[in-house]
C-alpha cells in the first residue's frame, strides 16, 4: 500500500466529539499497524502487480444543478492517494463529513471522476459497468438497506415477503456459500421482512450482498444494526475471504471494538482534509 501525508496542520485539534472519537481511534491503531505486514498475506515471490484499488490525486466537489461545482466551493476530498493490493483489508476512518462515503462511492462508481484518479482492477468504476454487474466490484452501504435486487426487481426490504424468499431468489449462488453465510448470519429463514427488527432485515441484506464472492468489497457502515456477535461472526468471515481468496476490502465504520487483527492498514481522512497511511 503507498499513499501520503497531505496537508497535516500540526496544530490541528478535534474540534468536535466525532473528531475526538476518530482521533483517539486512530492512536489506538497506530501502534498496531505498524508492526503488521504491508503484504496481502500471501507466501512465496510473485511478479509485480498493479494495485486492486489505486486512487491517485482524487479532488472531488459535489456539482450544482448545472452539473458543475458552484463557483467558490470547497472540495469536500482534496489531492487523496492510496493504493491496496489483493487480499488487503484497510479501515477507513474519519469524522461526520469527511468524506468517508464519498470515497465509497466514488470507488462503487456512483460518482463520476476523471478515470486517472481511480482504478478499481486496473478500470474505471464509473465507466466499466460491468465491474459492479459482474459482482466482482461489491458496494454495500446505507442506500442499500431500503431496497435489495430480488429476482431482477427492486424490492423493499420491509415488504411483506420471507427472508427464505428472499436469499434464494438470488440466482446463479453457490448452495455451500449461501449455507455459510445464513449459518454466520444466524438468520431465521422464515422471519417475514415486514415484521423483522432492522438487524433482522440488515443481516438479510449482508446476505444477500454477499452471496456472490467478490474480488473487491466496499462496506459503508453497514455492521451499525448487527449485534456484537453477528459482527464478529461476519468480520472474521470477510478476513477469511482476504486470506484464502485474495479479495480486498475496505471498511468504513465508527465502531472498533474488535477490530484490533482485522485490518492490514487504515486510511485515515481527517477534518483538515489530509490523509494518514499507517501500514
Amino acid at each position: 500500500m503507498s499513499g501520503h501525508r497531505l496537508g497535516q496542520s500540526p496544530t490541528a485539534r478535534p474540534g468536535n466529539l466525532q473528531d475526538e472519537i476518530h482521533h483517539h481511534a486512530l492512536a489506538r491503531y497506530a501502534s498496531l499497524l505498524l508492526t503488521l505486514p504491508s503484504s496481502s498475506g500471501h507466501r512465496g515471490e510473485r511478479p509485480p502487480m498493479a494495485p486492486t484499488v489505486e486512487i491517485s490525486h482524487l479532488s472531488f466537489t459535489y456539482p450544482g444543478i448545472d452539473g458543475r461545482p458552484p463557483p467558490g466551493a470547497r472540495p469536500l476530498i482534496e489531492d487523496v492517494c492510496f493504493s491496496l493490493d489483493a487480499g488487503q483489508r484497510c479501515l477507513l476512518l474519519g469524522s461526520n463529513g469527511a468524506g468517508k462515503t464519498t470515497i465509497l462511492k466514488i470507488l462503487g462508481g456512483k460518482h463520476m471522476v476523471d478515470p486517472s484518479m481511480v482504478r478499481v482492477m486496473g478500470r474505471s468504476a464509473f465507466h466499466d459497468t460491468a465491474l459492479t454487474s459482474s459482482g466482482d466490484l461489491c458496494y454495500l452501504g446505507g442506500e442499500w438497506r431500503r431496497d435489495v435486487a430480488f429476482a431482477g426487481y427492486q424490492v423493499n426490504i420491509q415488504m411483506d415477503i420471507s427472508a427464505e424468499k428472499m436469499i434464494f431468489g438470488v440466482a446463479g449462488v453457490d448452495p455451500q456459500r449461501r449455507d455459510d453465510l445464513i449459518k454466520i448470519l444466524d438468520i431465521d429463514l422464515s422471519w417475514r421482512m415486514h415484521k423483522a427488527s432492522d438487524g433482522q432485515r440488515r443481516r438479510v441484506q449482508i446476505c444477500m450482498g454477499l452471496l456472490k464472492p467478490f474480488k473487491v468489497l466496499l462496506l459503508d457502515e453497514i455492521t451499525v444494526d448487527l449485534d456484537v456477535l453477528a459482527r464478529s461472526n461476519l468480520l472474521t468471515y470477510l478476513k477469511k475471504e482476504c486470506e484464502e481468496r485474495g479479495a480486498t476490502i475496505i471498511y468504513a465504520t465508527h465502531i472498533f471494538d474488535g477490530l484490533d487483527d482485522w485490518p492490514t492498514h487504515i486510511v485515515s481522512l481527517c477534518t483538515v482534509l489530509s490523509v494518514h497511511l499507517l501500514a
